[in-house]
């Protein structure tokens, strides 16, 4: 069959060079069950328009265009009109009726896939972008067949009016992923980083916004090297808290013990992953959290807030930790490390559980049951 990826999504979701991207894991899944797959992929308008092939059947579509903050709207013009079937990374973006109304008007099946049906913001603009949700988007949920990435995503959007839903996780594109990365010299990769050998290094990659909750981490690193300087604490990202996120640094006197960087290319980040000692995050709205998946893969011990993302990622995974108070994630980080032997298994659990095969599949059903005509 001949399927499409929609992801309208411009906040940083899946950028292109820095992640291990969604739709393209979901797209090599389709194309290794013998189905052509094009992914249309929103950028912002400043980004260049661009068309890769990233495996063999698989095609990714760049697409600059307007949006209202990370909701991008994207013409249906660049769709295919022979296209047996869509799955769009949907969420709460609000510019996906019309894509339904094309997908309907030419028999190809649309198929939403929802990781959350509220907006993250807890501010007057994250209730106007609830109400104009609950006027588009949501009835899409209610009347289509829908796929869910977690349990909690499924309950949500059942208590909003949906009827049809199924769970299909998120998951790892080994693709993407460094096989090697246990023959690494460890005390090698630290020094090309620029960390000593017998340092404790805690990894975080994310957004500077405040969901993510990076001044906190600052805080909860302070108590933590108070008790063990030898611990030190690696920042990837960019976003708006750069400043103040900074100035707190200096303020607490961690300069020497913290490293900021804006952006790593994808294909070195299993470098930092593979160098760290843990990974923290602390985003208590993580709808799935590939990074703590990442994290996991390359044994590197997690502590994560809890958060619907990593109660069902992290669920049996001996060497990591959920925790309900920043106090427990510095405990945490303070505790003998685990064995290797419990991080081995939890990666290999990880990379076993959570594959893209089982959300290629959900889709495929969707597809098969709807044929030519549509689904209403």
């Amino acid at each position: 069959m001949r399927l499409g990826i929609v992801c309208t999504m411009i906040n940083g979701f899946g950028r292109k060079g820095f992640y291990n991207s969604q739709e393209v894991g979901l797209g090599r899944a389709l194309a290794a069950r013998g189905h052509s797959v094009h992914i249309y992929k929103g950028v912002a308008r400043e980004e260049k328009a661009e068309t890769l092939t990233v495996g063999e059947g698989v095609r990714i579509q760049y697409i600059p265009m307007g949006a209202l903050g990370p909701h991008g709207y994207l013409p249906v013009s660049y769709l295919d009109e022979a296209l047996d079937g869509i799955m769009c990374f949907c969420d709460q973006q609000q510019f996906i009726p019309h894509l339904y109304n094309f997908c309907k008007k030419h028999g190809i099946v649309f198929v939403p896939y929802v990781g959350t049906a509220h907006s993250l913001h807890e501010n007057l603009r994250g209730r106007i972008m609830d109400f104009l949700f609950s006027l588009g988007t949501l009835r899409l949920y209610k009347k289509l067949p829908t796929l869910a990435k977690t349990k909690a995503a499924e309950e949500e959007i059942r208590s909003l009016g949906a009827r049809d839903v199924t769970v299909a996780p998120v998951g790892l594109d080994r693709a993407a992923l460094h096989p090697d990365f246990e023959k690494a010299d460890r005390a090698e990769l630290k020094r090309a980083w620029g960390f000593l050998p017998c340092d404790r290094v805690i990894l975080n990659v994310s957004r500077l916004d405040p969901e993510k909750r990076t001044l906190d981490l600052a805080d909860i690193f302070a108590s933590v090297h108070d008790a063990a300087p030898d611990f030190r604490l690696l920042i990837v990202g960019e976003g708006e808290l750069k400043e103040a996120l900074e100035q707190k640094i200096a303020a607490l006197g961690l300069g020497d013990a913290v490293r900021l960087i804006p952006r790593v290319p994808y294909e070195k980040m299993w470098e930092l992953y593979t160098l760290s000692d843990y990974y923290v995050n602390l985003n208590r709205g993580e709808i799935f959290g590939m990074a703590v998946m990442e994290a996991v893969y390359y044994r590197c011990s997690v502590a994560a807030s809890r958060a619907l993302g990593p109660e069902t990622t992290l669920k049996g995974m001996a060497g990591h930790t959920l925790c309900d108070t920043d106090g427990e994630v510095a405990s945490w980080l303070l505790k003998p490390y685990p064995s290797p032997e419990a991080l081995r298994e939890s990666g290999e659990k990880m990379i076993r559980d959570f594959s893209w095969d089982r959300c290629a599949g959900a889709f495929l059903a969707l597809v098969e049951k709807g044929g030519r005509t549509g689904n209403e």
